[in-house]
């Protein structure tokens, strides 16, 4: 959150939120958020006022919604919006906030169902603009679950206790597909894709004015090569810059670095995932990415380059 998880140091640190119900959501032992309280703050952009007894000891992951919200209730497959703030729940110090900014998405998946079960439980039964705390035992917010199992240990110590808000929720649109050999040469033709030119050894990438980004994953082939071919899972050396699509300022260039990359096509974004695949060595590609095969609704709340991306990669080798 970056998700919760980035304000938490930890992809398990999040806060559920509550249902509309006459009793408010919860999952877990919630006996640790008895002190808890919670004021908003005058609006959506100012922190609330969080006090909680510490240190905070919680010997299960739990979840409970404080306040409860009025709109609709969050469904499957949604992306639920929210703003976030985390505290040390040894000292109750402030870690970090989100509230000063955009609000970051977190989708109710079975990616989310399986790291975070009780999240997602909890959000299942909440409705928009709910207040929920959520905290984690130490050891399995560490990863090491059985750290906590020894009868010597005593309870754990919560690390990080997390209060959220949810703004909004909604249907998460359809993935991007890649475009058809077709589309491509249409979109061509008609000046609509982004074009590019060597200068001093480097590529310059030229976005079209006026022109709307192409709605889906677009791989404009320039130059075929002639070797290995691409699988998903390659380790591939590649040369590439980036630009974005709003602006066609650049973000990122192994040509400035002066050395191609390293990577395996696994571990990258999905539009490089997919817009590779199938190529051969010595290829030259522009790729135009949407969003959800970059870097997501919350690129700029983690730093990266938001909205749709474009790439000129030259794939030197498939290893």
């Amino acid at each position: 959150m970056r998700k919760v998880m980035a304000l938490a140091a930890a992809a398990s640190l999040l806060l559920l939120s509550a249902c509309g119900s006459s009793t408010p959501a919860s999952s877990g032992d919630t006996a640790p958020f008895s002190s808890l309280k919670i004021t908003p703050g005058a609006n959506d952009t100012s922190d609330p006022t969080v006090t909680f007894d510490t240190p905070l000891v919680a010997t299960e992951a739990a979840a409970k919604v404080v306040i409860e919200g009025e709109g609709e209730t969050i469904k499957e497959n949604q992306n639920v919006q929210f703003k976030s703030v985390a505290y040390n729940a040894e000292n109750g110090s402030l870690l970090g906030s989100s509230f000063a900014q955009a609000p970051s998405t977190l989708p109710t998946t079975d990616e989310l169902k399986q790291q975070l079960p009780a999240l997602y439980d909890t959000f299942l039964a909440t409705k928009v603009g709910s207040w929920i705390a959520f905290v984690e035992p130490a050891a399995d917010a560490a990863g090491n679950p059985s750290a906590s199992a020894s009868p010597s240990a005593g309870p754990a110590s919560a690390k990080t206790l997390v209060v959220l808000k949810v703004m909004s929720a909604g249907d998460i649109p359809p993935a991007s597909e890649k475009l058809g050999p077709d589309e491509v040469k249409k979109l061509k033709d008609a000046g609509a894709l982004p074009t590019f030119e060597m200068k001093d050894g480097k590529p310059a990438i030229t976005i079209p004015k006026d022109k709307e980004e192409p709605a889906g994953l677009v791989v404009d082939v320039v130059k075929e090569g002639t070797g290995k071919v691409a699988t998903e899972t390659s380790d591939v050396s590649a040369n590439y810059t980036g630009v974005r699509w709003e602006d066609g300022k650049q973000f990122d260039s192994s040509y400035d670095r002066g050395a191609a990359s390293d990577f395996n096509l696994s571990q990258v974004i999905k539009g490089w995932t997919q817009g590779l695949t199938g190529l051969k060595a010595g290829t030259q590609v522009m790729l135009t990415i949407p969003s959800d095969l970059a870097y997501g609704p919350d690129a700029a709340a983690q730093g990266r380059p938001a909205g749709t991306l474009v790439f000129f990669v030259e794939l030197k080798e498939v290893k």
